[in-house]
């Protein structure tokens, strides 16, 4: 796995790059480094699922009334994750974005 350190390195939110994925067990390398560039300088509050998802590219969760984007995800040395961290938006019943928050978890 090649993972890419985000102590302080931000960069701009790009799709192509957001989207790309050498494995599909992980998400893109990119996608932590783009994280606080997309959740502070993009409005993604308001719109609608269909344009959040032509925006992000498709989630990798659905829920009733959720969606969610894995950020990271470390296996160590098991097939079951130790930790993950997803970028999870909630939506009214007439499909509006009306939150997101962060979401870590570490076994």
């Amino acid at each position: 796995m090649i993972f890419i350190s985000s102590c302080n390195q931000n960069i701009d939110f790009e799709k192509t790059k957001w989207n790309g994925q050498s494995d599909p067990a992980y998400p893109s390398i990119y996608r932590p480094l783009m994280l606080k560039d997309l959740t502070t300088n993009h409005k993604l509050l308001g719109l609608n699922c269909a344009q959040l998802v032509k925006y992000l590219g498709n989630p990798d969760h659905e829920e009733a009334n959720l969606i969610s984007y894995r950020i990271a995800v470390d296996y160590g040395n098991d097939i079951d994750p130790v930790y993950s961290k997803d970028l999870t938006f909630f939506y009214s019943k007439d499909s509006v974005i009306t939150s997101f928050k962060i979401e870590e978890w570490k076994n």
